[in-house]
């Protein structure tokens, strides 16, 4: 166990590493002068315009740009936004890790609620599936329902109908009120629960006719017995790895949800990064979005791992 989570500390890092490379690559050589954008249609001053690409180091070599970027990750600067103009004064860029603090409290409790309802929700439904014949079809249909729907397609529904039409939700998410988090909850794990539920439903029956499980009923163990603790657990394993592959689909449904439902979070600020055509902040926001999803895939690796020994097979076993 100790060598799988070492080793998969070393990818962790490695992916770290190429995607931190392949976002400040991507975004930094955008077409266009982001520091001649901030003085719209009038020429800037040419002082200002060059202390300004000083500041930001866009007066030195990719390369350059890209070691003293990684120097300042490793030291805890994660970089600033663009500045902004006010008249003649211009009014520094925030810091991405004061962005990202205001903003992450509200995204993670959006990803955390929507995990807890794929896994909630749609493992029950997918074991509750192999119960009966009418259970199974019921559960199917409505799973195939939630895969086939969109996350914005979803959102929308939800916001037009319980939010515009029927007023039983705050407008919008920056009232702060708990109300606020169930529909975006609700709109960012309708898929992943349908996936959920399907994986869940195929695993179990599967499990069902294991012959260790045949000996528990053998054995006169009730049938929810059977199913919760002897078929339930070794079918948990392919749902953890799908979740966990499923964040970072969650991040990209995030930004959605958060514009529909005008909710704060990191997702919110990506978006208004672009409107802005703030490459500093965008750069910032996206790579701090990107480990997030890293990180937390390798420790749900591990945890499959703990569950499942067969997930530690391999050359360091």
């Amino acid at each position: 166990m100790v060598a799988f989570a070492a080793r998969r500390s070393g990818q962790m890092l490695l992916s770290l590493w190429a995607a931190v490379t392949l976002v400040f690559v991507a975004v930094t050589q955008l077409p266009g002068d982001p520091v001649r954008a901030l003085f719209g249609f009038q020429p800037p001053p040419p002082a200002l315009y060059a202390r300004i690409r000083s500041e930001y180091r866009l007066d030195e070599p990719l390369p350059v740009q890209y070691g003293l970027y990684l120097r300042d990750l490793l030291t805890g600067d994660w970089g600033r936004g663009l500045p902004a103009l006010r008249g003649d004064a211009v009014v520094p860029g925030p810091a991405v890790l004061d962005v990202v603090a205001a903003t992450a409290p509200v995204s993670a409790t959006l990803l955390a609620g929507a995990v807890v309802v794929q896994l909630v929700v749609g493992v029950v439904a997918g074991a509750l599936a192999t119960s009966g014949r009418w259970a199974g079809a019921g559960v199917a249909a409505a799973a195939t329902v939630l895969v086939g729907t969109p996350v914005v397609v979803a959102a929308y529904l939800l916001h037009f109908v319980f939010v515009s039409e029927l007023g039983w939700a705050p407008f919008h998410g920056r009232t702060g009120e708990p109300a606020a988090y169930i529909l975006p909850v609700l709109a960012l794990a309708a898929l992943s629960t349908g996936y959920v539920a399907l994986i869940t439903r195929a695993e179990v029956g599967d499990t069902l006719r294991a012959p260790f499980v045949q000996a528990a009923r053998g054995r006169g163990l009730s049938p929810s017995r059977v199913v919760g603790v002897h078929a339930l657990r070794p079918a948990l394993t392919p749902v953890v790895t799908f979740v966990a592959a499923n964040l970072g689909q969650l991040f990209v449904g995030l930004i959605v949800v958060e514009g529909v439902f005008g909710m704060p979070g990191v997702g919110a600020a990506i978006l208004g990064a672009i409107e802005a055509h703030d490459r500093a902040l965008l750069v910032g926001l996206t790579t701090v979005v990107i480990a997030a999803v890293i990180v937390a895939n390798a420790v749900a690796d591990v945890a499959a791992a703990a569950v499942d020994p067969r997930v530690r097979l391999g050359p360091a076993t």
